[in-house]
């Protein structure tokens, strides 16, 4: 996963789209729409999402969604922002676990301050999926002792995309050990295989042996976020469709 931070904007009002769509793309904040709650529910499990903007006003059926972002898996740490102007909705809202509301008529001087309140907890959540493409050697030894030689492809806090030799089982434990270029860091983890999907590519889980290697590590991967993160700001801003 790159840099962008996306919102997923979820009314059936045009004027809420008028009124929330230009503050988030000047903030360069990628939106999606979608005019329901069924819509919705769909896109949270096939996307990720630092935000998710809920019209609790024109779709009251949409407090499920809340309760659906905060059991996935991607989205549970999603910024959840309600429009409810009535103050039952609000504290329905606030009670599955969103963490900002607004009601109507929209003032847009205090919605731009409250997105700027936000903002920080969507790019912490940006920052702890991302995923940086990178090719490194990675030396994994299987339960049986085999030694494979395998490529990373991305690599993240606690996991990693994988290039390897020869088909590994989802569920699968393995011994990791890597070197971090630049970084005069070598690591050595103990990780799981999550996901399979060709014979040669593997997504794992992992967990460093040693906290402070997991630490530099860490604090190399905010490095990386950061610095495209600051390159994707400085380029031009898509043109509005």
């Amino acid at each position: 996963m790159g840099t962008d931070i996306k919102a997923l904007l979820v009314t059936s009002d045009p004027g809420m789209v008028n009124v929330f769509s230009p503050l988030l793309q000047e903030m360069r904040i990628m939106v999606q729409y979608c005019p329901d709650e069924s819509t919705a529910a769909h896109d949270v499990l096939m996307a990720k999402f630092e935000a998710v903007f809920l019209d609790c006003d024109h779709m009251p059926g949409n407090i499920p969604v809340i309760k659906s972002l905060r059991e996935s898996r991607s989205n549970k740490n999603a910024v959840v922002v309600a429009v409810a102007s009535n103050s039952a909705a609000r504290q329905q809202a606030f009670d599955q676990g969103a963490n900002f509301a607004f009601e109507r008529p929209f003032v847009v001087p205090d919605i731009k301050k409250t997105l700027h309140a936000a903002y920080g907890l969507m790019l912490r959540e940006r920052r702890r999926y991302f995923r940086h493409a990178i090719e490194i050697p990675v030396r994994a030894r299987r339960d049986s002792g085999e030694e494979l030689s395998c490529k990373t492809i991305n690599l993240s806090q606690n996991g990693m995309a994988l290039s390897v030799p020869s088909p590994l089982s989802q569920g699968e434990v393995l011994g990791l050990v890597f070197s971090v270029p630049d970084a005069a860091l070598s690591v050595s983890a103990r990780g799981t295989v999550v996901w399979a999907d060709t014979l040669s590519k593997v997504g794992i889980s992992f967990q460093c042996t040693n906290p402070e290697v997991e630490s530099r590590l860490t604090a190399w991967l905010h490095d990386r976020f950061y610095t495209q993160f600051d390159i994707a700001q400085t380029q031009p801003a898509a043109p509005k469709s």
